[in-house]
Order: C-alpha cells, then sequence, then structure tokens
C-alpha cells in the first residue's frame, strides 16, 4: 500500500502486526506517522518508564522522550498495555522512542485510589472482558455487579467466568445467582485447573480479538491463561485456605499472544474498585432495575414520589413484595452515589485547576506590566 509516494514499512510483515489486533482503522490512523518513516507497535508490559512493544521486528523495549511525557502529563494521558504506538526505531540495534499513541477504540479504567480524582487505565483496545471470580470463599455478587460497570463503561463486551468449578458439587446455582444480577452478559463455569469449561471461553477470542482478565488475587487468572495458551505463561500460586485470598503472583499488566486465540491480557488482582462518574455503565449494568422502577413510579401516588418512604410508593410495595429485588436496588441506588460522588470530585477538581490557571495568568500579567515600566 503507498499513500502520497510513500511504502508503509510495515506492510512488510503485517501479518504479524494482525495477530496482534492491527486494522484498517489504526492504518489509518498510522499514516502521518508512516510519512516519518516510524513504526507501528502495540504495548505488552511497561515498568518504570521502560515499555516492550511488538513490532514488525519482534519484541522492542522502547523508551519515553521527556517532551513527549511532558505532552502527555499535561493532557492526562499515560500509555497502556494494549495501547498502539508510534516507534521511532533506532537506527542501531534493537529498541526505539515512542512519540505518539493512536487513539484508543475501547478502554477499561477506573477511579484511581487516593485523593486526587483521576482515572487508571487498566486496559484499552479490548473488544471482551472477562470478570473472573472463584467458586470458593471469593465468590461474590455485589462485587460483579461493581466491575460489570466498569466492563459496560469501557465499550467492550464484558463476560462473567466463575472458575473453579471442581470445588463445588453444582456451580449451576451460583451461575443462575450471577445471570439474576447480570441480565444480558454470558455466565460460564469453568475450571481452569481441570480444563473443564474452557471452551466457552475461547468463544469470546480469537484472532486479531483481544480479551482481559479482571478480578482480584486468587481467583485463577493466570492459570487460566495457563490453560489457554497450553502452556505455561504466567507463575501462580495457591491461595491461602484460611480465607481464601490469594497473593500477588502478577505484578505486571501483560499482553501475551495465543495462538489462535488472539491476545490476552492479564492483570494484577485488583483491591479497589473505584467508580468514575460516567453513568452509561451504570444504566447498562442495573438496565433491568432502572426500566422497572420507571415503570412502577407511574403507580405512585404522588408524580414526584423520590420512593424513601412516600405514602402510596409502589416501588416501596414492590420491594416489600419481592417483585422488585431489595439487594439488586440497594446496590444500584449504592453505587448511583458513589458515582455522583465522583462527579462532585471531579467538578471541584476542574474548578481549583480553573482557579490556577486564572491565577496564573494573572501572575503573569503583572511580572509583564512590571517589565514594561522597569524599561521606561
Amino acid at each position: 500500500m503507498r499513500y502520497r509516494g510513500i511504502t508503509y514499512m510495515h506492510i512488510l510483515n503485517k501479518e504479524l502486526l494482525i495477530s496482534y489486533g492491527w486494522n484498517r482503522g489504526f492504518e489509518l490512523d498510522f499514516i502521518p506517522f508512516a510519512e516519518k518513516g516510524w513504526i507501528p507497535g502495540r504495548i505488552l508490559a511497561h515498568s518504570r518508564g521502560n515499555i516492550l512493544a511488538a513490532t514488525e521486528r519482534g519484541e522492542l523495549w522502547c523508551s519515553v522522550p521527556g517532551s513527549f511525557a511532558q505532552r502527555m502529563e499535561a493532557q492526562e494521558l499515560r500509555y497502556c498495555t494494549g495501547d498502539w504506538i508510534a516507534i521511532e526505531p533506532y537506527p542501531h540495534g534493537a529498541g526505539g522512542r515512542i512519540w505518539e499513541i493512536l487513539p484508543r477504540t475501547t478502554e477499561l479504567k477506573r477511579h484511581s485510589a487516593g485523593e486526587k480524582s483521576t482515572s487508571q487505565a487498566l486496559a484499552v483496545n479490548i473488544d471482551t472482558v472477562f470478570i473472573v471470580m472463584g467458586l470458593d470463599s471469593n465468590f461474590n455478587p455485589a462485587r460483579s455487579e461493581r466491575m460489570l460497570v466498569l466492563a459496560w463503561n469501557s465499550g467492550a463486551q464484558p463476560v462473567v467466568i466463575l472458575n473453579k468449578a471442581d470445588l463445588v458439587d453444582d456451580p449451576q446455582p451460583f451461575v443462575e445467582r450471577i445471570e439474576a444480577s447480570s441480565p444480558g452478559v454470558p455466565v460460564a463455569a469453568v475450571s481452569a485447573a481441570t480444563g473443564a469449561g474452557m471452551e466457552v471461553v475461547q468463544e469470546y477470542l480469537g484472532p486479531g480479538h483481544t480479551g482481559v482478565f479482571m478480578g482480584s488475587s486468587g481467583v485463577g487468572k493466570s492459570t487460566l491463561l495457563n490453560s489457554l495458551a497450553g502452556t505455561i505463561l504466567r507463575k501462580t500460586q495457591t491461595v491461602r485456605e484460611s480465607d481464601g485470598r490469594g497473593r500477588h503472583t502478577t505484578s505486571l499488566r501483560e499482553l501475551f499472544l495465543v495462538p489462535g486465540l488472539g491476545c490476552i491480557i492479564d492483570s494484577p488482582g485488583i483491591r479497589e474498585v473505584g467508580l468514575l462518574s460516567d453513568a452509561d455503565g451504570l444504566n447498562s449494568a442495573f438496565h433491568d432495575v432502572i426500566e422497572e422502577v420507571e415503570a412502577l413510579a407511574a403507580e405512585c401516588k404522588f408524580s414526584d414520589c423520590a420512593h424513601a418512604g412516600e405514602p402510596g410508593c409502589a416501588v416501596a410495595k414492590a420491594l416489600g413484595d419481592g417483585t422488585l429485588s431489595q439487594e439488586r436496588y440497594q446496590n444500584y441506588l449504592k453505587l448511583k452515589r458513589e458515582m455522583e460522588y465522583a462527579a462532585s470530585r471531579e467538578y471541584e477538581r476542574l474548578g481549583r485547576e480553573r482557579e490556577k490557571k486564572w491565577k496564573d495568568i494573572a501572575k503573569f500579567s503583572r511580572q509583564f506590566k512590571k517589565g514594561k515600566q522597569d524599561l521606561h
């Protein structure tokens, strides 16, 4: 393929890039960088400013120039596992420098831990988010609902995987419990240790496809990866029998190419699932509750009923007789309040940044005027 007389360098091994998820959209986005002689790559892992990327030339270790790092910081952007990047390869030897991140198609992100109201990307350019729980003491439908909000917000397809099915006599009741709280989301019970049910996971993967495993430590994410690959790609450890908690064997978010199944991003266990202020994921995860409440609201005695103890409230009646799930409704309200709080924090942060910006402008203006007066 030629563009303005320039032949794409990466066309020489385009098949390798396609196996990592390269497509026509990324190719069009890369046109300006191909003109500069740069090559595309996909971030496999990164740590302390060192980035490992898959390219037409194989795996390259890349550095981040200071000017690019400053530009990313100004845009509140940070490179992430799964990103497609523009690399200036070194003339001699393996390696290169990163100069650009291509637009992302999907982005799995959460509210970052700590006081700052910012987001943290967990994986990008993904097609499927596998929410993994173990059928041991890790089983927690409320946590699944929380992770589903993140998954729906990402723009990718969520799938719930209930691992360690070999630990229970009958996994079906667990599957039905999650299906009841995750309408429209595929749910599968598997055993990565024995291989039972793994064909269901494979249905949501394929050449050029990217999936990410998300879940707490000890649920068997790395064991799932190894089972799908048919070899040991990640070391694993057993969980503590006393509380079912796992140790953080996986310390990096890393993308693996599994022949015939595309790419899989394995990630460290998530302790906190902080929600962002985007309500789309919440509406998708609880669409059944929202629709039912809206239908019941039409039957309330008062048109402005807040469903908080008012007389003649149809929602309260449905909660009382079990027509509307009390647990699911309360979980929805809890997550909604959390997201509203996140939105207020974000608004306050932006307000502080605007105030600082105008203070800096005023300070510069005063210094400029003083400088002109001194010249006279």
